[in-house]
């Protein structure tokens, strides 16, 4: 007789997406930029978190219009990818000698 074994989780693998690889190097830390800096950054966070939520929320099944819904989340996750990439970029200027 087989030992009993559990079905394979077929639930989605979480993908890192951009914000948290991004976080995860330090890109949103604050601690040594001046203080306009700080808030921007904070609120550029924000604005992730919110659309995060969002992106998260559009992958609910049960939309009438799941194409529609399909089509938010990624424009969600396409968001999410160009503000760090706009948050890169300020820091980036941050860090370039006045002149």
């Amino acid at each position: 007789m087989k030992p009993y074994t559990t079905c394979p989780d077929h639930s989605p693998t979480p993908q890192v997406d951009a914000y948290t690889l991004a976080a995860q190097r330090g890109l949103f830390s604050t601690d040594t930029l001046p203080s306009a800096t700080a808030q921007e950054l904070a609120r550029y966070e924000q604005a992730i978190l919110h659309l995060r939520a969002a992106s998260h929320s559009l992958q609910w099944p049960f939309y009438t219009n799941t194409a529609f819904a399909a089509d938010q989340h990624r424009y969600c996750e396409e968001s999410i990818g160009e503000i760090v990439q706009t948050v890169r970029d300020l820091l980036e200027r941050q860090q370039q000698p006045l002149g």
